[in-house]
């Protein structure tokens, strides 16, 4: 197994007053599961943790990881993600999937 914490800059995200987290997928054989969680102590950085079964493959979560600070406003953001062997587009996918939870309003 593999861990690891990174945090990127990232433009801070306005979170939606009735949300504090946000979850995606379901950790099960070849997918990942993402938590979003407000982090009001660094408003312009995205907080990562991430634990994954496949060893070896921490410059390619990074790269990920940093692509999506860069291209979305994701400061203030804790993001924690269980993994066990997702290809890189379900991280992707997965990332987004959470981040647009957070932006759903609750009726």
């Amino acid at each position: 197994m593999e861990k690891f914490d990174k945090t990127f800059p990232s433009k801070s995200f306005s979170w939606p007053p009735d949300k504090e987290w946000a979850i995606a997928g379901v950790v099960g054989s070849g997918n990942l599961e993402v938590l979003f969680e407000r982090n009001t102590e660094s408003p312009n950085t995205m907080e990562c943790h991430v634990e994954s079964s496949i060893p070896g493959y921490e410059d390619s979560w990074l790269a990920a990881l940093e692509d999506f600070a860069a291209n979305y406003p994701a400061g203030g953001t804790k993001v924690t993600i269980h993994d066990q062997g997702a290809a890189p587009i379900v991280v992707t996918f997965r990332l987004r999937q959470a981040y647009d939870h957070l932006l759903q309003k609750i009726s």
